[in-house]
């Protein structure tokens, strides 16, 4: 049997590698002709173009995976029983799960592949190509898409943060206004600067040209100016930097403790929570799909072609994402709990293909 398994998984995994590689030229082609304008009325040198779409192959590779997959897994078992291989394969003692185990095994073990690459390959591919682009393509200066203007943030320590501008590369912001509050929620200090910047050696922000205000009790308020001046901070350059991000550009443990900051500063927080389940639930799909596909594929018979594998692979694939993004829709407006929505799909596609495949006759 191990012979036989390995001549499923050999098949299975060259129909694989035919589909990825077709699907990143696709998409390669599709996103060329949608950039090719920008790169000539930019002048861009040919290798900052060909390193901007390098680094979108591992975005394509992920979001192309479960099409593969299901496309993979249905065509190489029509193609077996097109060929009467499966017959050979069951006249030998095989049943038909142990000739779907290697296919259903494979397609969990590429569903782990792609968490690995979109937690680790994909942002940091994504954040380089997106540098890429709008410093080196279309030449804009760094400070116009790393600065973030007009921030409030609510740091663990009961301090609001008020920052007319941030720049992430330098940890430096300007104009800086902080109000701290009491345990009754109550001001107790503002400190207004014109400059702050993180203090690698000290650990701790240096405060530039400003003004503290304390508030007493009595209503009494103490005023003192200072030119540098240091105060006692919970927060971190990398706090500020995680602010105002989208959910798309973070991996699962960035947007986990996100939401955690988030919480403590009292922000609702059901869409990431809904994010941060998708992200989990979105690199086991190929599975899904091939739990789905081998069932429809394997009660093909012989004069079943390719086309119709296409077909079957289109119309799983189509309902699969139809049903998806209407949870995750719902998930977001607070209709479905976030587990629900992000995993909804998956279990009702798992429970239809256990159906499916345990229906067949073994």
């Amino acid at each position: 049997m191990n012979i036989l398994r390995r001549y499923v998984l050999l098949q299975f995994l060259r129909m694989a590698g035919l589909c990825q590689a077709g699907a990143i030229i696709i998409f390669l082609i599709a996103d060329f002709i949608e950039n090719v304008d920008n790169l000539i009325e930019r002048n861009a040198a040919l290798t900052d173009g060909a390193l901007y779409f390098a680094l979108k192959i591992p975005q394509m590779v992920f979001l192309s995976i479960p099409v593969t997959v299901l496309l993979a897994s249905i065509l190489s078992l029509i193609l077996l029983t097109r060929g009467n291989e499966v017959v050979a394969m069951r006249a030998c003692g095989a049943s038909i799960y142990q000739v779907a185990a290697p296919l259903l095994a494979a397609s969990f073990a590429i569903s782990l592949l792609a968490f690995f690459l979109h937690e680790s390959v994909v942002p940091a591919a994504n954040r380089y190509g997106y540098y890429i682009w709008r410093v080196r393509i279309k030449k804009q200066p760094v400070e116009n898409f790393t600065h973030k203007d007009k921030l409030w943030y609510r740091s663990g320590d009961n301090t609001f943060w008020n920052i007319a501008y941030f720049d992430p590369a330098k940890d430096a912001m300007t104009k800086v206004t902080l109000f701290r509050l009491g345990p009754d929620d109550r001001v107790t200090q503002r400190v207004d600067a014109e400059r702050v910047e993180w203090d690698a050696g000290q650990n701790r922000w240096r405060f530039r040209n400003g003004a503290v205000y304390r508030f007493g009790g009595d209503g009494e308020i103490g005023h003192e100016r200072f030119a540098v001046a240091h105060f006692p901070l919970h927060d971190r350059p990398e706090d500020f930097k995680k602010t105002g991000k989208n959910p798309s550009e973070m991996s699962w443990r960035e947007l986990r403790r996100y939401i955690r900051t988030l919480q403590r500063s009292g922000v609702d927080v059901t869409r990431y929570v809904v994010d941060m389940w998708a992200k989990l639930s979105l690199p086991f799909v190929s599975f899904v799909l091939a739990l789905v596909g081998v069932p429809f594929s394997l009660r093909s018979s012989r004069s079943s072609g390719l086309a119709l594998g296409v077909a079957i692979a289109v119309l799983i694939g189509a309902g699969y994402l139809v049903i998806f993004y209407v949870g995750i829709s719902l998930g977001h407006a607070g209709r479905l709990p976030p587990l629900a929505a992000a995993w909804g799909p998956n279990a009702l596609f798992l429970a239809g293909g256990a159906f499916l495949l345990s229906n067949l006759r073994s």
